[in-house]
Formats: C-alpha cells, sequence, structure tokens
C-alpha cells in the first residue's frame, strides 16, 4: 500500500515544474497522510482533494491496479475519474518481525513522481473530491521494503492516463521502469503530526533506536 508521501517543493518551484497554476491553499509537506487535504489533477483542473473514500463499510485510501477496473467501487471511476498525483518520494515501512523500520524511498532523478489515482466527487459531508492512490506488486528497486508499490506514470503519459486512453498494463509498464533509491528514516514518521525536512533524512537504525531514549 501507499500510506504516506511527500510533496516538499515550494509553490513557485511546483508551479514551474508542473507548468501549472497552484490552488492557494497548497502547502509543502514532508509527511503527507490519508485523511488530509493534497494536490490531484483531473482532466479538468489541479485542485486539492480529499485523500480517502468513506464509504459505509470502509476508509479506502488505495485501490489495486489489478482490479480497479473491475471492482464495483472502482470502475465507474477508472473509466471516467481518472487523477494523478505529484510527489517527490513516498515512505515504506519494512516489517523484519521485531520492528518496521521505516524507509524513504524517491526517484533515482529527484525528479517529480506523477501516481495514478481515481477521485470521486464531493458530497454535502465534504465538498472536496475524495481520492485514493493506486498501487501495484513491487519492482525490483521496492520488493525488499514491501510487496507493494504506487503506480507512478511517466511524464509523457499524463494526458493519456487522463483521457483513459493509458491502458492498465501500459500504466503498469511505467510503474515497473521507474527505479527507486531509498533509505532508512527516523521513526518520527510514524508520527503524521511530524512534518520537518529532516523526516526524509538518512538516519542509522541503531542510532534512531538511540534517539527513542531521549
Amino acid at each position: 500500500m501507499c500510506g504516506r508521501y511527500t510533496l516538499h517543493l515550494d509553490p513557485t518551484q511546483l508551479a514551474e515544474a508542473l507548468a501549472l497554476g497552484l490552488p492557494e491553499d497548497y502547502a509543502p509537506d514532508y509527511n503527507i497522510s490519508p485523511g488530509g487535504e493534497i494536490l490531484g489533477r483531473t482532466a479538468d483542473s489541479l485542485q486539492m482533494m480529499h485523500w480517502g473514500l468513506r464509504t459505509p463499510q470502509n476508509f479506502h485510501i488505495n485501490a489495486r491496479v489489478e482490479t480497479a477496473d473491475s471492482t464495483p467501487r472502482f470502475r465507474d471511476a477508472w473509466q471516467e475519474n481518472r487523477c494523478w498525483i505529484p510527489a517527490n518520494g513516498f515512505y515504506e515501512w519494512l516489517n523484519d518481525g521485531i520492528r518496521k523500520q521505516p524507509y524513504y524511498l524517491f526517484p533515482e532523478d529527484n525528479k517529480l513522481l506523477y501516481f495514478a489515482g481515481l477521485w470521486f466527487p464531493g458530497s454535502e459531508e465534504g465538498p472536496l473530491p475524495q481520492c485514493v492512490l493506486l498501487t501495484t506488486a513491487a519492482s525490483e528497486s521496492v520488493q525488499d521494503i514491501h510487496s507493494r508499490m504506487p503506480v507512478a506514470l511517466s511524464p509523457d503519459r499524463l494526458d493519456d492516463w487522463l483521457s483513459a486512453k493509458l491502458s492498465k498494463e501500459e500504466a503498469l509498464d511505467c510503474a515497473r521502469s521507474l527505479p527507486y533509491q531509498k533509505h532508512t528514516v527516523s521513526s518520527r514518521v510514524n508520527s503524521a503530526q511530524n512534518k520537518d525536512s529532516s523526516l526524509t533524512a538518512s538516519t542509522s537504525p541503531a542510532l534512531d533506536d538511540q534517539m527513542q531514549l531521549f
């Protein structure tokens, strides 16, 4: 799954990178978590969205790309309401049976990521559109940390994704071809209240353990 990510470019840098005007309430964030507002691009606009689809039974933050086009909950959005979400990197936790060690994963070229997502219109309970991020089986550069990863799109296929011209297999090809760098980070990232830039810094697990004593 994908449960935390970063988008920390300042507004000017991000607007230039996307060649789009940003919503006024965008703010850089080193620890973006479900349930909050995130920046997403639909076929019509770049806007803030609510990360997570609340249903009577569940709160969905991700959808499996392998089944999203056929699952009743997501298949209409797959055809009609695709979106992408810009990011600098994402966090994942390696569970070794003793502890969960957080890692930060990011592109080798440090360029922006574009996560594939699906969005759903707002309602009386909340005016913002809701969205979920699509995930797939981890590639070689991720699988030693976790079995799943976000579906990241190639910049030159973003318009095709939004218009539903990009097939599932083509989206998967984009995701599989992207190599990631990764390193361990402080367990401070476990708390969504921590949002400073030090969260993405490489940290020795042993040193992190020592810091927890103080």
